[in-house]
């Protein structure tokens, strides 16, 4: 393998691996959107709108 396939192979591991780690960061987030909203449904529920609580 001469030089230059060598580096452009490198170039595309570092390409590939930086768009594999910004697709995973995404879903990531809208995982922790996900859960906090089922978070904030569940405890809606334990305490229903119109009551209060002292």
């Amino acid at each position: 393998m001469n030089f230059e396939a060598g580096i452009r192979f490198i170039v595309f591991l570092v390409i590939f691996g930086v768009t594999n780690y910004l697709m995973m960061l995404r879903r990531y987030e809208n995982d922790i959107k996900k859960k906090k909203f089922l978070q904030n449904k569940k405890i809606s529920r334990l305490y229903p709108k119109g009551s209060f609580i002292f």
